[in-house]
């Protein structure tokens, strides 16, 4: 496991204790409940009825201690009440429980950190309020709501602030969260699995965080990101989901980015920085073009990587992007297999059969006096190769009529563009279409067509979100359980 860096220390350790008290068990081996807390005296703890209390003091939960959560209990907490667990003592997995705010204020929530095995957290609503996690092991967050958080715990609905390993965010609901659904620390190493989530319309205080955004996690586990929903708020600042190493974190970093439905967002995919492997498969990425500088972002994918010595690797298969400033852009150092299906075998390691679909992505530079954005498919880019090196991505589906070496170098910039870029070798393509209608709801419309989240046709849907085409021509989403 990676050791904690001296900067994470201190974030980690250094809470604001000033403006609420304190009440601390004594560290006994007792495991409380609201009730049992609220009987002693200065725990800040009131009950209100058979399974409601109000809390209005920090509640510290010591290593030998723990707390559980009852069937259909609700707390109601005060204005940055914060109740932080050290230790993996606790029983965290009711029902059912709810916690809300005590009036018109902002709770932080739950901190669970200095845990010396996993720990869960399931069927809890939050209403504002957040969680942190410390680590060293790994908490499982399931079957959680997280209903407009506040921002007051952190800048996330979960965080992760400490290295950790083998995390969990599972069959969580997000609602309109003020930053981020899910994120971590630039110098947190948290290994973790994000699957199966829906993050609906979050960051709403229209700032620089994506949805999903997290840290590489090298020795502590790889971070995967797959089969989740984010449907986007249309707005101009936050992206959809993000893996950065910014702090050039040393190690054989793995990501995974499979199955995913993004939407409505400033961008789909950003990955930023060195030392990774990445695995995106199988996502889909419609209408994240809510940048009104195409030159800032807009793209369904983006890799930069500027080490030549420890550049990023990644590797694109089967994903849909549609509707954005660019479809994918490919910078600095990375190398990229965007489809290598000539001079390899299925066996080598280099083979990649493309399959991505692009379609309606493109941009005017600067959004025009009263446009909305800068978005504009009439001038295409589908793939900007912004890098010196060769760049395969064959086997794919471009956005027009016909898949032609004509049709597709106009949707393409790379060495025929500028000498100082590398080739983009984009022969043989796909014989897939891109042609799906805008999405409509004509709920007199039957479906005939299902479009997975790969991209692929077929007759039957799939488990999730699949792009339907109706009897009318239209188009609509059908979320399959």
């Amino acid at each position: 496991m990676k050791k904690l860096l001296p900067a994470l220390v201190l974030c980690v350790t250094v809470t604001a204790y000033a403006k609420n008290e304190v009440y601390t068990t004594p560290d006994t081996g007792v495991i409380y409940t609201f009730a049992d807390l609220a009987k002693i005296e200065g725990t800040g703890v009131t009950q209100i009825d058979a399974n409601t209390f109000s809390i209005v003091n920090d509640i510290d939960v010591k290593a030998k201690d723990g707390i559980a959560l009852t069937n259909g209990v609700t707390l109601q907490m005060g204005a940055d009440v914060l109740i932080r667990i050290y230790g993996s003592n606790s029983k965290l997995t009711p029902d059912t429980a709810t916690v809300v705010p005590l009036g018109a204020v902002k709770p932080k929530g739950f901190h669970l950190t200095e845990t010396d095995k996993s720990i869960e957290l399931k069927h809890v609503r939050f209403e504002g309020a957040g969680v942190k996690i410390g680590g060293p092991y790994g908490v499982t967050v399931e079957n959680c709501t997280f209903f407009e958080h506040n921002d007051k715990i952190g800048h996330a609905a979960i965080d992760f602030v400490g290295n950790s390993i083998n995390n969990v965010v599972r069959n969580c609901y997000f609602v309109r969260s003020t930053c981020a659904a899910v994120a971590s620390g630039a110098n947190v190493a948290a290994g973790v699995t994000i699957e199966d989530n829906i993050m609906e319309d979050c960051s709403t205080a229209n700032r620089n965080y994506p949805v999903i955004n997290q840290t590489p996690a090298a020795d502590n586990g790889p971070v995967i990101i797959r089969r989740n929903k984010i449907f986007g708020g249309k707005r101009t600042r936050p992206g959809a989901l993000s893996v950065s190493n910014m702090m050039s974190m040393i190690g054989d970093h793995k990501i995974f980015i499979e199955d995913n439905y993004m939407d409505n967002s400033r961008y789909g995919i950003n990955i930023l920085g060195n030392y990774m492997d990445i695995r995106v498969k199988g996502n889909t990425v419609i209408d994240c073009h809510y940048e009104t500088n195409a030159m800032n972002g807009g793209s369904g994918l983006t890799v930069n990587s500027t080490s030549e010595e420890h550049p990023t690797r990644v590797y694109v298969e089967g994903n849909r992007f549609e509707g954005c400033l660019w479809g994918a852009t490919i910078i600095g150092k990375t190398i990229a297999n965007m489809g290598h299906i000539t001079d390899v075998t299925e066996t080598d390691a280099d083979y990649n059969p493309g399959q991505n679909i692009f379609k309606n992505n493109g941009n005017c530079g600067t959004a025009p006096s009263g446009a909305e954005t800068a978005f504009d498919p009439s001038i295409p880019y589908d793939l900007y190769n912004n890098t010196a090196l060769t760049l395969y991505a064959q086997g794919n589906t471009w956005g027009c009529e016909q898949q032609t070496a004509e049709e597709i170098e106009k949707r393409i910039f790379h060495s025929v563009d500028s000498s100082t870029l590398g080739q983009v070798i984009f022969m043989p393509a796909g014989s897939g279409s891109s042609n799906v209608e805008n999405i409509t709801e004509n709920a007199d419309a039957v479906p005939v067509m299902y479009v997975q989240p790969s991209g692929i046709m077929s007759n039957t849907p799939v488990k999730g979100l699949n792009i339907v085409k109706m009897s009318d021509g239209t188009t609509r989403k059908i979320m399959v359980k």
